[in-house]
C-alpha cells in the first residue's frame, strides 16, 4: 500500500485516533485515582468548602465545630450546591477525599455533552479540556470553580446551538438549559450575570420560534422556573434583605447591608487598569512565572502580592492564542449561519466576561476557556478531515507542555490521604489535654476543622474556631 494512497491515510488516522483514545482513558483513569485517593490541601478547601460540606451533610455537627462569625455568615448566605454534593459524597463513602469527585466529574460530563450535542469524540474533548492548566488542576480538588463554570459553559453552548439551528429547541434542551443555569447560579455568585444573560438569550430564541398561544404558555413556564435558578439570592433577599449576603454593597445609592466588603485584589501594575485590559493580560499570562517553574500553574495562581503575576494566568497563553487563531480560521474558511453565531456569541461572551469583577483571576471564569475549547471542537468535527487534526494537535502539544511544567503532579496520585493530613496538622497529645465534653478554641486556619472531635474518636468536645488567637478569651486553645 502506497504511503500516498487514501487507504493508507485512513489507516494512519485510525491509528492516531486509537492512540489518542488510549491516552485520554489512561489520563482520566489516573486522575480519577488521584481524586479519590489524595486529599485536597488547598487553602479554600479547608477554610470553608469542606467545613460547609461537613456541616450540610451532618458529618461534623454545628455543636462539635462552631464556625467563627465570618464563616457562619458565609455559610448562611453563600450558594452551597456544590458543597452539598461534596458533603453527600463524603457521608456516603465515609471518605472526605471523595468530595473531589464533584470537580472531577465535570470533565467527563462536559465531554459527554459535547459528544451527544455536537458529535465531538470523547477522547478529543477530554484531552482538549485537560490541556487547560486550571481545568486539570481543579479536576482533583474540592474547589467549586470547575463544576460551576462547566455548567455555565454548557448553558452558553446550548444557547449558541439554539441560534445556530433554524429549528425550535426541544423541551429537553429547555430543561437542560434551566438545569445548567440553576446548578451554576446556586454554586457561585460571580456567575449570576453570565447565567442571567445566557438563559435570557436562550429563552428569547425559544419564544421567537413559537406561535402566539404557545409562546404565552411557554413564557409562564419559564417565569415559574426562574426561582429555581436564582434560589439562593431570592432566599437571601427574603431572609437578610440582601441577595448577596454577607457582602455589603450598594446599587443606585441603595445600600445592602452585610458583614464583609466585596473582595478586590490585583497586581500593583494592573491596579488602575480597566477590567478588559486585566482580563487580556491574564489570558495571555503576562508577568506569570516562567515555563521552567513547576509553580507556573497552581489551583489559585497565588504568588506574593508584590509579584507581577499575582493571581494571573492559568489558561496557558500559548494554548489560548492557538485556539483563537483556529477559531478565526474556521469561521473565515467556512462562512455559514453556524460559524457566524459561534463568532458573534463568543465575542459577546468575551466582552461580558472581561467586565466581570476580578476577571483577571481566571479560575472564577473558567467557562470562557471551556467554551473556547468547545466551539473549536464543535466546528472542527463539522469541517472535514483537516480541522479535527489541527484541533487534536493543538491540544496534544498544550497538554504535553502542561504535564511537563507541572511535573504531571495533578495527573496521578501524588499526595496524601485525609488520615495522613490529620496526623500532620494536629497533635493527639494536645487533644488528650481537653476535658471530656469541654470547649476548646482553635486558630489554625485553614486547617481548623481537622481538630474537630469526630476526627479524633472516641474524644467528645466542642471546637470553637476563631480568626485570631486573641479572640479565644479564657478558653484553652489548640
Amino acid at each position: 500500500m502506497s504511503p500516498k494512497s487514501p487507504a493508507f491515510a485512513r489507516r494512519l488516522e485510525r491509528l492516531f485516533d486509537g492512540l489518542l483514545q488510549v491516552a485520554a482513558i489512561g489520563l482520566l483513569a489516573s486522575m480519577f485515582v488521584a481524586a479519590v485517593g489524595d486529599v485536597s490541601r488547598a487553602w479554600d478547601v479547608w477554610s470553608y468548602h469542606l467545613p460547609f460540606a461537613a456541616r450540610i451533610a451532618g458529618t461534623v455537627s454545628a455543636q462539635s465545630f462552631v464556625f467563627h462569625a465570618s464563616d457562619e455568615a458565609r455559610f448562611r448566605g453563600f450558594p452551597l450546591l456544590c458543597e452539598a454534593l461534596q458533603g453527600l459524597l463524603w457521608r456516603v463513602t465515609q471518605r472526605p477525599e471523595s468530595a473531589n469527585l464533584v470537580a472531577f466529574l465535570a470533565v467527563p460530563f462536559v465531554s459527554l455533552f459535547l459528544r451527544r450535542r455536537f458529535g465531538v469524540p470523547l477522547h478529543m474533548a477530554v484531552l482538549a479540556l485537560l490541556a487547560v492548566p486550571l481545568v486539570q488542576i481543579h479536576a482533583t480538588s474540592c474547589y467549586v470553580d470547575l463544576p460551576a463554570n462547566s455548567a455555565v459553559a454548557i448553558l452558553v453552548l446550548l444557547t449558541l446551538q439554539a441560534y445556530a439551528s433554524s429549528e425550535t429547541p426541544s423541551v429537553w434542551s429547555l430543561v437542560f438549559a434551566f438545569g445548567a443555569g440553576a446548578f451554576a447560579a446556586n454554586s457561585k455568585s460571580l456567575l449570576h450575570p453570565i447565567v442571567l444573560v445566557s438563559l435570557g438569550a436562550f429563552c428569547l430564541r425559544v419564544l421567537s420560534t413559537l406561535p402566539w398561544e404557545r409562546m404565552r404558555r411557554m413564557l409562564l413556564v419559564m417565569v415559574a422556573l426562574l426561582p429555581m435558578v436564582f434560589a439562593t439570592p431570592l432566599k437571601n433577599l427574603a431572609v437578610y434583605k440582601n441577595p448577596y449576603y454577607p457582602l455589603k454593597f450598594s446599587v443606585a445609592g441603595f445600600v445592602f447591608n452585610g458583614t464583609e466588603e466585596p473582595y478586590s485584589s490585583s497586581p500593583e501594575w494592573l491596579s488602575r487598569a480597566p477590567r478588559p485590559l486585566r482580563f487580556a493580560a491574564s489570558i495571555i499570562e503576562l508577568g506569570v512565572r516562567p515555563m521552567t517553574s513547576s509553580r507556573r500553574w497552581t489551583i489559585d495562581q497565588w504568588t506574593p502580592s508584590s509579584d507581577t503575576g499575582y493571581r494571573m494566568g492559568g489558561y496557558f497563553g500559548a494554548y489560548v492564542a492557538i485556539l483563537l487563531v483556529l477559531l478565526f480560521a474556521q469561521v473565515f474558511a467556512r462562512p455559514s449561519r453556524e460559524t457566524r453565531v459561534v463568532a458573534i456569541g463568543f465575542a459577546a461572551l468575551t466582552a461580558m466576561t472581561a467586565m466581570m469583577p476580578q476577571c483577571h483571576e481566571l479560575r472564577y471564569y473558567m467557562h470562557w476557556m471551556i467554551v473556547l475549547v468547545s466551539v473549536n471542537l464543535w466546528l472542527a468535527v463539522r469541517g472535514g478531515r483537516r480541522w479535527p487534526v489541527a484541533a487534536n494537535l493543538a491540544s496534544i502539544v498544550a497538554l504535553a507542555a502542561v504535564l511537563w511544567v507541572t511535573r504531571a503532579g495533578y495527573a496521578y496520585p501524588s499526595g496524601s490521604s485525609f488520615v495522613d493530613l490529620v496526623r500532620e496538622k494536629t497533635s493527639e497529645r494536645r487533644i488528650d489535654t481537653v476535658p471530656e465534653n469541654g470547649t476548646v478554641c482553635v486558630a489554625s486556619e485553614p486547617f481548623n476543622l481537622l481538630w474537630a472531635a469526630p476526627f479524633h474518636p472516641p474524644r467528645k468536645y466542642t471546637l470553637k474556631e476563631v480568626e485570631q488567637a486573641s479572640d479565644c478569651g479564657e478558653l484553652p486553645r489548640f
